[in-house]
């Protein structure tokens, strides 16, 4: 059966709108069917406002920052070192035993040979000076000066000689000005601790550390820096006996390689400010050298 033109354009028409129909029902029920989840704006604006990332490259591991995982402490929260237990440290203010100008005179003995002895001291508000000259039989020995500066702390040793026969044979210096104080042995210097004393200025900074304790006792130590030729060393004393008002503090030091053993011994007496009365030094055991004082 043949058709007209006018009856082919109509049903063209009629078969177009038949097939827009048929997609619009068919895109309804896809929307029905899919998840909804596409629809979310979070995940919409992610994928319009960024762009996909490249391709992953290897990642270097992340650098730690000492501001935030310090490997060291700061130096304010470092631990302080442990002291030896019931070793005092230097007292904020002392009480010297000796005061104005004058001499003591001691009783001395040096390898079984007995001699005499003479302490000279000058010692004000603000300085000290003392000398320690010590004679047995025609044998004259080394005379050993100090002389410093008095503070809240005892004394401060500034210059120690040693003096034979009018020559100088040792000198120390303490230099308390730098940043980090040194003790200055000619050419070399060594590191120098608060209180620091020299090998004859300890006898009054032990009197007047002991005079600071409000209730000295047996057991008790008391540490003394004290500088020698070789740099500075901590000196332990230990309160071993009492007599009265007399307290005995003794050093010892065991034998070491190619060393002695090391001892010292003094009397303080508590009624003199607690001023040296007896000094003792020995050697293994055998007395070197002591001083009494005379009455």
């Amino acid at each position: 059966m043949a058709f007209s033109p006018q009856e082919r354009i109509a049903f063209a028409a009629a078969l177009a709108g038949a097939v827009v129909l048929h997609a619009c029902a068919l895109g309804a029920l896809s929307r029905r069917s899919l998840p909804r989840a596409i629809d979310s704006p979070a995940v919409t604006t992610r994928l319009i406002d960024r762009p996909l990332p490249p391709a992953p490259e290897p990642v270097a591991t992340p650098e730690v920052r000492p501001a935030a995982h310090p490997a060291v402490p700061p130096p304010s929260r470092r631990a302080t070192p442990v002291r030896t237990p019931d070793t005092r440290p230097v007292p904020a203010w002392l009480a010297l035993p000796l005061h104005g100008a004058g001499t003591l005179a001691y009783a001395f003995i040096i390898d079984g040979q007995p001699g005499e002895a003479a302490l000279s001291y000058r010692i004000d508000a603000s300085r000290f000076d003392i000398t320690l000259e010590r004679r047995a039989g025609d044998r004259e020995l080394p005379v050993w000066h100090s002389e410093g500066r008095v503070g809240a702390q005892g004394l401060q040793p500034e210059r120690h000689r040693v003096t034979r026969q009018g020559r100088e044979r040792e000198l120390l210096i303490f230099d308390r000005a730098s940043a980090r104080p040194v003790l200055l042995v000619g050419a070399r210097a060594f590191p120098m601790s608060a209180g620091t004393q020299d090998r004859l200025s300890w006898w009054l900074q032990l009197a007047a550390m002991m005079a600071a304790e409000p209730a000295p006792h047996l057991g008790q130590r008391l540490r003394v820096p004290v500088a020698g030729p070789t740099g500075v060393n901590d000196w332990d004393f230990e309160v071993a006996a009492r007599d009265g008002d007399r307290w005995l503090l003794r050093r010892d030091l065991a034998r070491g390689a190619g060393r002695p053993a090391l001892q010292w011994s003094a009397w303080l007496d508590g009624r003199r400010g607690f001023l040296p009365v007896d000094l003792r030094f020995s050697l293994d055991d055998d007395e070197q050298w002591a001083l009494r004082l005379l009455e």
